[in-house]
């Protein structure tokens, strides 16, 4: 779950579904979405007028990130 999606009421957010795909057993993939997060987190802790909130779908391209964003 997103820590800073808990931050807003669920009358005044609306979702945004995005796509991430990571390999997420690598250190590159790990670090990547822990910036992510935080960007996400920092973003939203400086921007409460905003009412559209993202929503990561990640994926795991399992080294193989063609494959991996056509699931």
């Amino acid at each position: 779950t997103q820590p800073w999606l808990r931050r807003t009421t669920t009358q005044t957010q609306t979702p945004v579904n995005v796509g991430v795909v990571l390999d997420v057993n690598n250190e590159f993939g790990k670090i990547g979405f822990s910036c992510i997060n935080m960007a996400l987190s920092d973003f939203y802790t400086n921007s409460h007028d905003y009412k559209t909130r993202l929503l990561l779908n990640i994926r795991d391209s399992k080294r193989d990130v063609v494959a991996a964003a056509a699931a």
